[in-house]
């Protein structure tokens, strides 16, 4: 999912044919328009530069990039002809945001094709200078691998509205303990999980919550995440399941918003939870979705401690104990 923000260019903006999860209108100060936008996750950022209160002055990249990773922004930029200066533009990229255009077509490639340093280059005034690379000022400085490392983390995405990521976390974690690794799990940006008042059950907030907790899970083997959307799941997941309640209702809701919903997600780990589909019609199934089925679970009761169905799934993503206690 994606954020734009428009304003004198909000024609083009309209064209744009992606996922939003966020529009902004309007004219704003760097910090107030950052503001409107905290503790959300996406994908890629449209910026009509116009959206910015006094956007012909270069010192506005500088900082912006206080509040964000410029590799997820896409700036559109106007005819006016500061901004399209070599040193308005040479301060852009040297501020490291690469990734700008003035038309539809431009903004429409750098989305699918995202520059690098090596593609602008030759808009900066000096090649030997030194382009300041972007540092999360509100992450923990420390390598990803020293949080992660002997952890195994599995993903949990709703494909369809209320697919079941909250109580299959749930399970997940209490088979895996019961079968003896040391799991625990995590919910985005929600507290469902507090109902189980289970001491293996937590809640963070955003991407930092989520960072601090990882390392004070040092003794953990398995890490299973309710997602919620995150939009940095990647980073951190080793695997990722997106469920599917495949109902009639729900499939035809989500292929609404999306029609290519199943054809994006043809490489990924797609399991029907609470499904009554079997594994004689599951072949049927994949030909209608044009997607691979990873796993099918039954509807089943969430307070039995061994559900074999769940087992399956997590035997299948390398926790082979389950098969063997």
């Amino acid at each position: 999912m994606n954020v734009v923000i428009a304003n004198e260019n909000k024609n083009i903006i309209d064209r744009l044919s992606i996922d939003i999860i966020k529009r902004i209108d309007g004219e704003y100060e760097v910090r107030e328009l950052m503001g409107k936008l905290v503790n959300l996750y996406f994908n890629k950022m449209i910026i009509d530069i116009t959206a910015i209160k006094n956007y012909r002055n270069p010192n506005i990249f500088e900082e912006l990039r206080q509040y964000i990773d410029p590799s997820k922004v896409i700036i559109l930029l106007n005819s006016d002809s500061i901004v399209n200066s070599k040193d308005y533009i040479s301060s852009m990229i040297k501020a490291g945001f690469y990734n700008f255009s003035r038309n539809f077509e431009g903004i429409n490639y750098l989305y699918n094709t995202p520059n690098d340093f090596s593609k602008v280059k030759h808009f900066i005034d000096d090649e030997n200078v030194e382009v300041i690379p972007y540092i999360d000022t509100n992450a923990i400085v420390e390598q990803p691998s020293l949080a992660f490392a002997g952890k195994k983390i599995i993903g949990l995405m709703n494909l369809t509205d209320h697919a079941g990521a909250s109580t299959l976390t749930n399970m997940m974690v209490r088979q895996l303990n019961n079968h003896g690794y040391k799991a625990y799990g995590i919910e985005m940006f929600r507290q469902d999980l507090i109902y189980y008042r289970s001491e293996n059950l937590f809640s963070c907030m955003n991407k930092n919550d989520l960072d601090i907790k990882l390392r004070q899970l040092g003794d953990a083997e398995a890490v299973i995440i309710d997602l919620n959307e995150f939009g940095e799941a990647y980073e951190y997941c080793d695997d990722i399941l997106y469920l599917v309640e495949p109902s009639y209702i729900k499939l035809t809701k989500l292929l609404k918003k999306n029609k290519n919903a199943f054809l994006d997600r043809k490489n990924d780990k797609i399991v029907l939870n609470m499904s009554f589909v079997n594994d004689a019609d599951k072949a049927d199934f994949e030909y209608e979705l044009k997607c691979k089925i990873f796993d099918i679970i039954p509807p089943i009761n969430d307070r039995n401690k061994n559900n074999e169905s769940v087992n399956d799934v997590l035997y299948k993503l390398g926790f082979k104990n389950v098969k063997t206690m």
